[in-house]
């Protein structure tokens, strides 16, 4: 069997229990395919994030115009001349909250936009109350993410104005297909290199966990032999938390809980293979006793 066909198989074979049996067996000294296993699941793994955010971002230029076309009035400019910010069309304060959601599920959270460019009526602690925000005044504008706090003086901003129109123009254009295919295919190279590392370093720490449970079961097999199994195992957790992803299902240390359990599953399936094999031996050896011709037998 070529090694692609190999690596191919792995991702069946890695969900049955007998797994671990098998690769201790002797698949533990085939590195080609363990290694060949793990850039291609790396591989498999980023495109299935890269394909879902992309398709995440597909959807962002649509939400923004009909957001922009429902709640901003036509034929708005701002304009921001030395420093100093100037709405037109726009009746102030401008306030609209928005519930903050993922996927359709809401998380009770919402999110303030505020102008407000004479600081009559608000001002930076209006964002208390918000999870995020961002409040525009007639000299600064403050943006607060997960309580994180920022501002910009306008005073450091070059002279510019937009209305309305250019502002979806903007959209259109920057979030047109090349441009979100450019930066999935930007983002999957930086989380593909994320994950070559990360999941190299943190195999260490699994295979560690590994090799002390198979102490436990008293499979004596060295902490390098443990590390390269992980290397193939670690396929199953990364799956798991993608799909609980998708549906927006958060499990706490669920990593930690599939390992544990898949190592547990595996090495029970190698303790009863080996007790059970002692006895298929004997019995296989009294039936060949059985089976022998005695020498009585053979004179008749």
């Amino acid at each position: 069997m070529s090694t692609m066909n190999k690596i191919l198989n792995r991702f069946i074979d890695i969900w049955k229990l007998d797994f671990l049996t098998k690769f201790l067996a002797g698949e533990k000294n085939d590195n080609k395919t363990t290694i060949g296993f793990w850039i291609v699941s790396n591989f498999l793994i980023v495109m299935l994030f890269v394909g879902s955010f992309m398709f995440s971002l597909m959807s962002i230029p649509g939400e923004l115009v009909d957001y922009i076309e429902k709640n901003i009035p036509d034929n708005a400019r701002i304009t921001v001349t030395d420093g100093q910010l100037i709405t037109e069309n726009i009746d102030e304060p401008f306030f609209r909250e928005i519930d903050a959601n993922n996927e359709g599920i809401s998380y009770d959270k919402k999110i303030a936009i505020i102008i407000d460019t004479y600081s009559e009526t608000y001002d930076i602690t209006s964002l208390d109350e918000y999870e995020s925000g961002v409040i525009v005044l007639g000299d600064r504008i403050y943006t607060k993410n997960n309580t994180e706090l920022n501002h910009v003086l306008l005073a450091d901003v070059p002279n510019f104005s937009f209305s309305k129109e250019d502002l979806v123009v903007f959209i259109d254009k920057y979030f047109s297909f090349i441009f979100i295919t450019f930066l999935t295919v930007f983002i999957g190279g930086f989380i593909f290199l994320y994950l070559a590392v990360f999941r190299l370093l943190s195999a260490f720490w699994w295979a560690l966990m590994l090799f002390a449970i198979m102490q436990i079961f008293d499979v004596k097999e060295s902490y390098m032999t443990a590390y390269k199994a992980v290397l193939n195992f670690y396929f199953i957790p990364m799956i798991v938390v993608f799909a609980l992803g998708i549906i927006g299902l958060h499990v706490p240390f669920v990593t930690t809980l599939i390992f544990i359990a898949v190592f547990i599953a595996n090495l029970i399936w190698l303790k009863r293979q080996r007790e059970t094999k002692p006895v298929q031996n004997v019995l296989e050896s009294v039936d060949k006793k059985a089976n022998t011709p005695t020498i009585t037998q053979i004179k008749k």
